[in-house]
Parts: C-alpha cells; structure tokens; sequence
C-alpha cells in the first residue's frame, strides 16, 4: 500500500501551527522584549510539539477516507479460458485505476514494474459507487492471472489522497501454491517456507521481493524484506520462472504490533473480535467479510462483506454467490476469503446441519468440511468465530487428521439449547492460526403462545369455568404443531401459578378449577404445547375475575303505606351484614295479589343505596303482598311479607271539584283586586293634600314681599315728612326689629 502523501507535510503543517501559537502567546510576553531569534526557536519548538499530532490526524484522516473500499475479486485462482472480474466498491467522491505488473529488460538486468497498463482486451466500466475490470478468458491465462494494482484516489478533502491495493490472479495447477495470496505480519520473521506452498527441506528454490533476483538462501530473502515495509514475495523452482508456475504472495508488514497504532506505536489497539485487525495507521477495527461494527461485533454470514456489512456477492452479476471468490481490504488488512471459505481459491469451506429443538433441550450441531488435506488442522464449535469458547459444547476437537478426507464432520453435542445461542464451525491450522468460520445459523422451535385470553363460561362462590381460542398457525405465535394445552390459575393479590392438567388438542377447549376462596380475585391463563420434549410454551394473555359472594341475608323492618292516591310506599333496612367485597348493589320488590302468591311480579332494582321506593299501579278494592330481597354477588331470600289493602274509592279529581277550585280562585283574585284599589284611593288623596300645602305657602311668601314693599314706601314718606336724614336701605335688609319699628 502507498499513500501518495509526504510526511513532510505533517511536519510543515507542524511549524505552521507553531506559528499561530507563538504568535497568540506573542501578545501575553511583554513585546519588544524578545528579538527575532526569539520568534524563530519558539517557532520551532511549537513545531516540534505539535508535528507528531498533526501528522498522525492526516494519516488518520486518509485511513478514514478509503473506509468504504472493497474489492471483490471473482476467482484468486483462474484457469485457461475463464474470464476474471476485479470490482471496486468505493464512493462518489473516489476515482479508480488499474495497472498489470509486468518484467522489464533493461540494461540484461530484469526488473518488475507494477504500472502498466491492462491488456487492451479488458472492459472497465465505472458508476458512483464501483469500478469494474474485465478479464476476458479468450485472451489467454498469461494475459488474464498476475500481479494487478488498483489505484484508488479520493477527491473529498483540500488534497487528492491516493491508496494502492495489490491483487493478485494465481494459475491453477501451478507447481507451488500458497496458504494464501496475501499474508499481514509485524516483520519478516514471521514467514516460512510453507506459507509459500514448498518444503522447508527444498533447496532447489530461487526467491524474487518485488521483482529483485535473490539466488541466496530463504534467509536472506527475509532479510532483504525486514528493509521494507511490504512487498510482493515470490517463490519458484530454478529456471521456471517465466512458467508463472511459482508461489505469489503479497506481504503486508505493519508499522505496528497487532495491538498497536500511531505513528510511534504509542496507541493502544482496540479489541476487534471475530478475526477483526487493528489498523496501524487509524486505530479502528477493519472487519473480516461477513462481520461488522465498531468492534467487529455484528455478525452476517456468508455472502455479506463491507466493513458495514453493505455490500453482497449476489448484487454482482459477474459473481453471484461468494463462494470461490475473493475479498479485499486497504492494508493492513489485505485479501482474505470470504466467511465460511478457505484454501487458495476460496472454495474449500465449511457446512453444518443441526437438529432443531424445542429451547432448553439437548442437541447436535455436525460440522462438515470439503479441506482436501487436514493436515494441521482442527474442527472447533465455538460461540466466538473470534476464539474457541466451547461453553455449553462437548466433543468438539481435532478432526484427526488427512485420512478423513473430504467431507469429513464432526457431531458436536449442545446442551440447554436457547435461542439466544450462537455457534460457529471452526476450521483452524494450528500452526498459522489462520480460521475459516461458518455462522451455524443455529436455532430452536418457537414456542406457541396463544394471542387471545380465556373466556369465563361459568363461575360460583367455589369455582370457575374457562374455555379458550384454539391456537392457529400464522396467527398465533410460535411454530407448529400444537398438540396441547395447559390452563393456569393464581390468586391476583399474592400466590403462585398453579399448573392445571395436561388437554390434548382432541378434547373440549375448556377446564373448571374448583376448590376456590369465596369472594376472591383468581387470574387465569393458558399454555399452547408443541410437539416434542420441552412444547410448552409460555402462558397467553390473561383474564382475571372474582368468585361469588355467598348470598346475603334479606332486608328487616318492611313497611309498606298507601297514599290517598293510592299509590304505595315501600321502606326497609339494609342486612346488618353483607359478607361481600361488593357490599349490596340493589334490592328487588316483588308482590303479588293476596290470596294469588304463583302470581308474583317483580319491580325494577333500587340502588344499592336506596331504603324505599314508591309503587304505582296497583288495582283499587285488591289486597296485596309486598316482600324485598338484597342482592351482592347473588340474591338473597325475599323478606318477611307485608300486606296492604288498596282504597276501593281513591280520592279522584272530579268536575265539580275543579270548579270549586276555580272559583275560589277567582274569588281570591277580586278581594286582591279591592285592597289594592283602596290602597290606591288612600295614597293618592295624600298625594293631593301635600300639593295644597305647597300652594298656600307660596301665596303667603308672595304676600310677605308685597307688605315689605308697602312699608318701605311708608318709611320713606314719614322721613320725608320730619325732614329726617334720608337712610338708604335695601328692601331685603329691613329687620323684624325696624319693621315693628315703622309700624
């Protein structure tokens, strides 16, 4: 894998951030206090402390771009004639190139160049969202098998990241075969021979690292890869090169342990299950085929591949199941078969049959494999495709070698199968540690549940009577066949289930419990029984009801009046006890004519509440007998009888009657009528008296003001007359005093 991006940029990006920080902190020193020199070494330095950051979240940041990327590669193993197809899932913002390594003589020195272009024959058709190359068969196997490098490059962020991935077409039927295409190890040392499909013994051997001759031993070919991050490592017979019948593996060493990431190998890995590998580069899980999430955890099975489980081997037209196919991701994750597959080309797998039972039964899972060759390896039923975890399980161990041959399984025994339980059949070579895991798609029946509650047929003080639906398959839930049911009962307030008999299916779909508390709340329910050990399935819904009161006593002190309209009062006192729950919820009044007691009638209920009750109705001139009852749960016996006779002359409104009526009113209206008018006579002559009253007092004040005139004038004429000073007075001055005076 190449990142077409310079580590040099991260440092760059470093100083630059370095810049802006000093020069924010630049403003808190006091300024002019430092010179130049100044600016440049705490430039440097926070260049220094910020480069390891800033170049481990671009890394990051390209990781994260090609997280969509998937190859699917039709067949790692071709053959003369068949066509190959190379599909590239990525997304919208990323662009695709395919390049065929080839041998260049230059100079009578052999070099291997990886980009060239492919063979003009091939077809690449693109969308948004894949690329494909076609290989077409007719060309020729030479022209169709080696070494492909596919270019991806993103366009999403400020600068175009580019991710090389390598694949590689091995023959059929060549003299060295590989475990496997593609290897992922911390270093060199980790290879051996028989990786490479030879014997550690054969030294008839030569070795090539990308393209470069090593005519030496294995050793120093692994010496030579240790001084490369990773590389192309080829293994063939002496003078048989050009054949391409020789071993082709692409190596893959990572910057980091298995569970270390970061640019100083500082970070700690996650756990990534299921096979899953830490990326050295980003720190997330990247996810075998067929298993997903965060932390590998979501489990799809065979022909589901996508590091988010999106992508299907049978949505490709060229591939339609992942059988004998292969998939790749970026590094360091590489090419691996798809889940349930192993071998070279991918196609020898895994399969598993089972026994389905009803949860909580024992069972057998068998494990079934097509390995031509079990040297080596092991069959394992496990809970994790990630590590043998046999809980629950029990002879689930080594197969036992090559001489089982092809189809050999294993019968592995589950106890206390649940539907919870998950199992996978394991394939592992021991030496290598490599697995090939198949989902059993292991499961139990479901058991029937009814999706209707019990109905009450009948219940009394002692008992209760239910019946219920039958259980009907695509309707209820649960699977087939149902053979029986199971009715169940408890006391609501406290007590535990009590399990009725067992009813097969050909009986009435009905049970009584019997034996119950008075006046007691009961819940009931019903169980649907499958057939086999452990059918029963869980109680439906429920119904819960009381059992009866027994009846209570019937009311004391029974009166019974007739009015003068005949009609009649009925009063009574409630039971002293009721002994119910419910207390009385109405009473009932029955009567009949004396002398005719077959004959009864009864009246409407009364409240629960109620102590009388008038009754209308009856004949005039008959006798009858009243009695009443009280009723909780059920109804008592009636109560002492009381007789009454009805008048044979009811008071009856006649014509006369209403006469009399008439005329009294009448009569009342016109005495009414006379007080009002005397009334009216009194007030008005008081009205007319203060009204004369009025009159004569302003006679007298017009009289008292002609008089002072008079006198005034008098004066005036005596002072005239005694040449007395003239006084001027106003008339309206004159006081009684002066007025006696002058008089």
């Amino acid at each position: 894998m190449n990142y077409y991006t310079e580590i040099t940029d991260s440092w760059f990006t470093g100083i630059l951030y370095g810049s802006i920080f000093h020069h924010s902190i630049g403003n808190i020193i006091k300024r002019g206090t430092f010179v130049m020199a100044h600016q440049v070494i705490v430039s440097l330095l926070c260049g220094l402390l910020l480069h390891n950051t800033a170049g481990s979240s671009q890394r990051w940041r390209e990781g994260q771009a090609f997280t969509d990327v998937a190859i699917l590669l039709s067949h790692p193993v071709t053959i003369e004639g068949q066509t190959e197809t190379i599909t590239v899932y990525k997304n919208a913002n990323q662009s695709v190139q395919f390049y065929k390594a080839l041998y260049v003589t230059s100079g009578g020195n052999q070099r291997l160049e990886f980009y060239h272009p492919v063979p003009e024959a091939s077809v690449v058709l693109t969308s948004n969202y894949s690329t494909s190359l076609t290989l077409p068969g007719s060309e020729g196997i030479r022209a169709v098998s080696g070494i492909y490098t596919v270019r991806v490059s993103d366009t999403s962020h400020d600068t175009i990241i580019t991710q090389e991935m390598r694949v590689i077409i091995q023959r059929r039927g060549a003299q060295y075969r590989p475990a496997s295409t593609h290897f992922t190890v911390e270093n060199a040392g980790n290879l051996s021979k028989s990786l490479l499909g030879v014997e550690p013994d054969d030294n008839n051997l030569r070795w090539r690292l990308d393209g470069h001759f090593y005519s030496a031993t294995f050793a120093d070919a692994q010496q030579a890869m240790a001084l490369k991050t990773s590389g192309v490592f080829e293994g063939f017979e002496a003078g048989g090169y050009y054949q391409f019948n020789h071993a082709v593996v692409n190596v893959i060493v990572r910057n980091c342990s298995f569970t270390s990431w970061g640019d100083e190998c500082s970070e700690e890995c996650p756990k990534c299950f299921n096979g899953g590998m830490c990326s050295d580069r980003t720190g997330l899980c990247q996810c075998p085929p067929g298993v997903s999430g965060q932390h590998c955890e979501q489990v799809h099975g065979r022909n589901i591949f996508g590091q988010r489980g999106e992508y299907q081997c049978n949505e490709n037209e060229h591939i339609p199941t992942c059988r004998g196919s292969q998939i790749c991701y970026p590094d360091p994750f590489g090419c691996v078969c798809p889940a349930g597959y192993t071998g070279l080309d991918c196609t020898q797998g895994l399969f598993s049959s089972f026994n389905k039972v009803n949860p909580g039964q024992s069972t057998t899972i068998t494990c079934i494999t097509d390995v031509l060759d079990f040297s080596g390896w092991d069959m394992i039923l496990s809970r994790s495709p990630n590590e043998a975890d046999a809980t629950g399980a029990s002879g689930m161990y080594e197969i036992g070698g090559p001489s089982d041959g092809p189809g050999t399984s294993r019968p592995i025994t589950v106890d206390d199968a649940q539907p919870t339980d998950v199992y996978f059949c394991l394939l592992r070579q021991t030496e290598t540690n490599l697995l090939a895991w198949l989902d059993t798609s292991f499961s139990t029946y479901a058991l029937p549940v009814s999706s209707a509650a019990p109905k009450v047929m009948s219940r009394n003080q002692t008992s209760v009577t239910i019946s219920w639906k039958a259980w009907e398959h695509g309707i209820d839930f649960g699977d087939p066949p149902v053979i029986a049911y199971i009715p169940h009962i408890r006391e609501a307030a406290y007590g535990d289930w009590i399990r009725g008999p067992y009813l097969p299916t050909t009986a009435q779909p009905h049970y009584s419990f019997g034996n119950l508390t008075t006046d007691t709340y009961y819940i009931f329910s019903v169980s649907a029984v499958r057939n086999g050990t452990g059918g029963v399935g869980p109680r439906g819904p429920a119904v819960i009801l009381k059992t009866l009161c027994n009846a209570p006593s019937p009311p004391s002190d029974i009166q019974v009046e007739v009015t003068h309209t005949n009609l009649v009062n009925i009063t009574w006192k409630p039971p002293a006890v009721t002994y119910c729950s419910t207390g009385i919820t109405s009473y009932t009044i029955y009567y009949y004519v004396e002398g005719a007691p077959g004959d009864i009638e009864s009246l409407a209920a009364a409240g629960g509440t109620t102590t009388w009750i008038l009754v209308g109705g009856p004949t005039p001139g008959i006798g009858y007998v009243f009695s009443v009852s009280s009723t909780t749960d059920l109804e008592s016996n009636t109560s002492l009888s009381a007789h009454v006779n009805i008048s044979a002359t009811p008071f009856v409104i006649t014509q006369d009657y209403f006469v009399l009526v008439g005329a009294s009113v009448i009569g009342g209206c016109l005495i009414v009528i006379a007080i009002l008018t005397s009334a009216a006579v009194v007030i008005l002559g008081y009205l007319k008296g203060r009204r004369n009253n009025n009159e004569d007092k302003n006679v007298d004040d017009a009289s008292y003001d002609a008089v002072q005139d008079e006198l005034y004038e008098q004066t005036e004429a005596v002072e005239m007359h005694y040449t007395v000073t003239p006084k001027t007075r106003a008339r309206d001055s004159v006081s009684s005093e002066e007025y006696d005076y002058v008089s």
